[in-house]
């Protein structure tokens, strides 16, 4: 089973993303901060991570900019709701694999983890 750690400091994102990606099968675990990502990275292998950007303590992408530091090569989807980052941060670059913009399309996201876990490029 695939594990999936979803990183995002609102209650409603987590557990809308927990609840629809763990119908589609995988393990996911979900966190309210960078700092809690980066904990639970340096202890446990997930095979995804989604996370948002603006988050307390560690932002998103200082979370990406941290374990990439580490050498650690899980793919990075970004699920946030500044659009306009979308082709700033994106796609098919080593540190980021997609980008979701909220409000989460649920069809985009499956289709998106699915692509990525495959080891695709959902650009």
């Amino acid at each position: 089973m695939k594990k999936i750690l979803v990183a995002d400091d609102e209650a409603n994102i987590r557990l809308l993303l927990e609840e629809v990606l763990g119908e589609e099968g995988y393990q996911v675990t979900t966190v309210a901060t960078g700092r809690e990502a980066l904990r639970r990275i340096l202890k446990e292998q997930f095979d995804l991570l989604i996370f948002d950007i603006k988050m307390p303590e560690m932002n998103g992408l200082e979370v990406v900019e941290k374990i990439r530091e580490l050498k650690k090569t899980t793919p990075v989807i970004i699920c946030s709701a500044y659009k306009h980052l979308q082709d700033d941060y994106v796609v098919g670059t080593s540190d980021i694999a997609a980008y979701i913009t909220k409000p989460v399309n649920l069809a985009e996201l499956r289709e998106k983890v699915k692509t990525v876990l495959d080891g695709g490029n959902p650009a």
